[in-house]
């Protein structure tokens, strides 16, 4: 008999062992498979050292004109990034879908908004595709990871002929590693910060296509002239390289009009720099949301964006930055409330289109959609 308890309890030791052998190698494999998804989507880190010389590097990073506030780490409340934000509305955002026959030959001007800071600018017939994100802004491909609450009015392969990337920054609610491979050998050019060239050559951008831009540079595409500009904000796409690349502002100018860009930035002093230098824009898209007590020179609050769209003379405010993630714990609609307000008792001309609307300052009409969604 003690012979035979001996046998089982050694068969029972065996099959535990097989199992725990069996679960680490699928935790191993798992593991493993996240890594390289994660070491996939972040791109390779930019040399800083090439960019000493500059005025706004310094000490291997590139630095703002003043303090960045709290790191993103300190924000204040709750925010969602793991599964469905408790913010976002109850229902789907108004949308109306876009695809590859929805676009004609790039226009005068003409704007598309596929949420928060994806878009289609058309200038002077150039096409110009801005910090286009069309998943969920993580460094993983993993569904509930910085999820999104509200759908791209289109997909990446449905994107018609694209004359520019335009890149802001790298975080990943703005340059999304996927969307880059695919582009590669279909957009014409990318223009993008100082830094974030080292990102898309990982991902197969060919390097002769890649314009990189520190502040005040300029490049021509077609009869536009692009400059960078400064904006308030930081850069980084994994714990080691914070502000290895920059992060910058748009101006586009024409023989017909200028288009301002903000890009992410915080309050400050350079919207009325910017303002002064080229005297006044048609149009300004300003970021509006995102803003949080505990980085409060990272994102604008509302009161704040619509003074930006003052100083920089601008004609006609459009607001970004919103309308897709919870980025600062706060209800998904509660800033372009503010906006709206804000921007009528100042006399601002604030125009709102949907997410997917083809937006034109001279025909639009303003139908404050959001009032209606719950």
């Amino acid at each position: 008999m003690t012979a035979l308890l001996f046998v089982s309890k050694i068969y029972s030791m065996k099959k535990a062992l097989k199992i725990i052998l069996s679960l680490l190698g699928i935790t191993t494999v798992v593991a493993g498979g996240l890594g390289y998804d994660i070491y996939r989507n972040i791109g390779d880190r930019p040399d800083s050292s090439k960019y000493a010389h500059l005025p706004y590097h310094q000490n291997g990073v590139f630095v703002a004109d003043q303090e960045l506030g709290y790191f993103p780490e300190r924000r204040i409340g709750e925010i969602g990034r793991i599964g469905r934000s408790h913010n976002a509305p109850e229902q789907g955002l108004p949308v109306e879908k876009l695809q590859r026959s929805s676009f004609g030959a790039p226009e005068e001007f003409a704007y598309y908004w596929f949420g928060h800071s994806s878009a289609i600018l058309e200038i002077n017939q150039q096409r110009f595709l801005i910090d286009p994100v069309f998943n969920n802004a993580a460094p993983t491909s993993l569904p509930f990871v910085m999820q999104r609450y509200q759908d791209a009015p289109i997909d990446v392969k449905s994107l018609p002929e694209i004359d520019v990337v335009l890149i802001t920054h790298d975080h990943y609610d703005h340059l999304e590693a996927p969307s880059m491979r695919y582009l590669a050998d279909k957009a014409k050019r990318f223009v993008v910060p100082l830094g974030v060239g080292s990102r898309l050559l990982s991902w197969g951008v060919p390097a002769d296509k890649i314009t990189e831009l520190g502040w005040e540079d300029s490049t021509q595409v077609g009869d536009v002239k692009l400059t960078a500009e400064k904006s308030l904000h930081y850069s980084s796409r994994w714990t080691n390289d914070r502000n290895s690349a920059l992060w910058v502002s748009y101006a586009f100018e024409s023989p017909t009009q200028r288009i301002y860009w903000s890009g992410d930035s915080g309050y400050g002093k350079h919207f009325a720099e910017i303002g002064k230098k080229y005297g006044h824009f048609d149009v300004a898209f300003i970021e509006m949301d995102a803003a949080n007590p505990g980085w409060p020179n990272t994102h604008m609050f509302p009161e704040q964006a619509v003074q930006a769209s003052i100083d920089v003379n601008a004609t006609r405010f459009l607001p970004i930055h919103w309308g897709v993630f919870d980025l600062a714990g706060t209800k998904w609609n509660s800033s372009i409330i503010s906006i709206e307000k804000e921007a009528k008792a100042r006399n601002v001309r604030l125009d709102v289109p949907k997410i997917g609307q083809k937006y034109h300052p001279d025909t639009h009409q303003n139908e404050n959609w959001w009032e209606g969604v719950r």
